[in-house]
């Protein structure tokens, strides 16, 4: 049986909306900037406007090449590879043919920043094209916002100025790794000052080594007999990549790197046979009539999946209908996860207090002091999950729908996560209300523990993703 972690488990749940919008203040400085000119760090102050770095938003065209074959390369399957494929810009749509770079948002609106190294590393502004400074392995540099510049100082704390930025942290060596928030990520790093007077902290790399540092996050860090799960999981991660290429631009970065878009712990994830996964099913991905699928994929769906327009309403998508979790009358595929079945107690006045908390978030009317009164099933989905749930309270009556239900019936643990899916009933007993439910995520699309259940079985990978999606083809859109 595979086990994972509540960390894993939570990671693995289905993605969530898109973020609020985030651009660059147009503040001034009321001082002149002091920048270093070498190593040696000999100062001269610039006094004049027309030396201070851009003082607006420059219009920025990313060309980055990544180290593609930074670090310890992808491992081979034995077959000879053509010539490496060009690379695209990050942020932008998906050119079959093309290895794409994207930009992951790894810290977003926060004061400041540090980065280090692996190995030797360089510190540049980009909209000045000056290199800021060269540092060895351990060396921390930070990066604190100050309105619409960055403070950057080298370590020891020497300071270096300010700048409009982009500041971009590249590796030198090979080998070379970029650290941020204790994590290490191949490829380059990138801090822009956003308009809220924030830092984004972004990864750009190509889309082959950011999937090493998702599809174990993802699915586990499983063994060489559930290979065929782990390429399945590449294959819907990779598609859900290319086909969200530029979906956070307003944000200055392609996709989020938690279950907002995918979870992306870089190159501290990495794991040989999700390697070996990854490179053996390199360049594929799901398409319907030619183009990449949205998808979807969650933890586990209990016996069968949902179809998109009953779980998030809007028309029906052909390859995101729901299916039966198993073949010919056998068990469920996914019948070996934790949470294939689940329940969850809470006594009247902790469902009071944590609904006094989340329904004011979805309905402001209901603030202040909360007694509830009923809570009923009011409609489910063909595969029996909740889509209305009726709340009566001293506020009225409250209708939650598909993911508002989650959301507002917080379970009654440390940090009160989400319920982990819509697929339960209820019981009341003498002071409190239980749920009996079954499943986690959404449960659209691939089911992750059963793609594992299905490897398993011996099925291969194109059997798990055209279970799960309907009518897709396989195509490797570069190589």
């Amino acid at each position: 049986m595979v086990r994972f972690s509540t960390s894993t488990m939570r990671n693995i749940e289905n993605r969530i909306p898109a973020g609020a919008e985030l651009d660059r203040a147009a503040t001034m400085p009321d001082h002149a900037p002091v920048r270093v000119r070498s190593a040696r760090r000999t100062r001269r102050p610039v006094h004049a406007p027309a030396l201070i770095r851009t003082a607006w938003w420059p219009s920025l065209v990313l060309f980055l090449l990544i180290l593609g074959c930074a670090g310890r390369p992808l491992p081979s399957d034995g077959t000879a590879r053509p010539a490496p494929t060009e690379t695209v810009p990050a942020t932008g749509a998906f050119k079959p043919g093309q290895l794409p770079v994207i930009r992951i948002g790894l810290l977003v609106n926060r004061d400041s920043a540090n980065l280090t190294g692996t190995g030797r590393f360089r510190v540049v502004d980009r909209a000045s094209g000056e290199v800021i400074g060269t540092s060895s392995s351990g060396q921390i540099w930070k990066m604190q916002a100050k309105g619409a510049w960055i403070d950057v100082s080298a370590p020891g704390g020497a300071a270096q100025g300010l700048y409009t930025g982009p500041i971009q942290v590249n590796p030198l060596a090979r080998e070379g790794r970029i650290k941020a928030a204790d994590r290490e990520y191949r490829g380059s790093m990138e801090v822009v000052s956003n308009k809220t007077g924030k830092l984004t902290v972004v990864n750009i790399l190509d889309v082959e080594n950011y999937l090493r540092g998702v599809v174990p996050p993802e699915i586990g860090k499983l063994k060489e007999d559930r290979i065929e799960a782990l390429k399945a999981q590449a294959i819907a991660a990779r598609t859900y990549t290319v086909a969200n290429l530029g979906r956070r631009k307003a944000l200055g970065f392609d996709l989020y790197g938690t279950v907002a878009d995918q979870v992306y712990h870089g190159y501290s994830a990495e794991w040989p046979v999700a390697d070996r996964a990854i490179a053996e099913t390199r360049g594929m991905i799901a398409t319907y009539e030619g183009k990449p699928i949205a998808a979807q994929y969650s933890s586990t769906c209990a016996g069968e999946t949902e179809s998109i327009e009953d779980a998030w309403g809007g028309n029906p998508i052909p390859y995101l209908r729901s299916v039966q979790d198993r073949h010919r009358g056998s068990d469920d595929f996914c019948n070996h996860s934790p949470v294939y079945t689940w329940r969850v107690e809470w006594n009247k006045s902790t469902l009071e207090n944590i609904l006094a908390t989340r329904l004011p978030g979805m309905d402001p009317r209901k603030r202040g002091e909360f007694s509830l009164r009923d809570i009923s099933i009011k409609s489910r989905s063909p595969t029996g999950r909740v889509q209305q749930l009726e709340i009566k309270s001293n506020h009225g009556t409250t209708t939650l729908r598909s993911g508002q239900i989650r959301s507002a019936l917080r379970r009654p643990v440390r940090g009160q996560p989400m319920l982990r899916s819509t697929k339960f009933d209820l019981k009341f007993r003498q002071n409190s209300i239980v749920a009996e439910g079954g499943g986690y995520g959404h449960g659209i699309g691939m089911c992750q523990f059963g793609a594992i259940g299905m490897a398993g079985q011996g099925y291969k990978y194109d059997q798990i993703l055209k279970h799960y999606y309907r009518g897709i083809d396989l195509d490797r859109v570069y190589n």
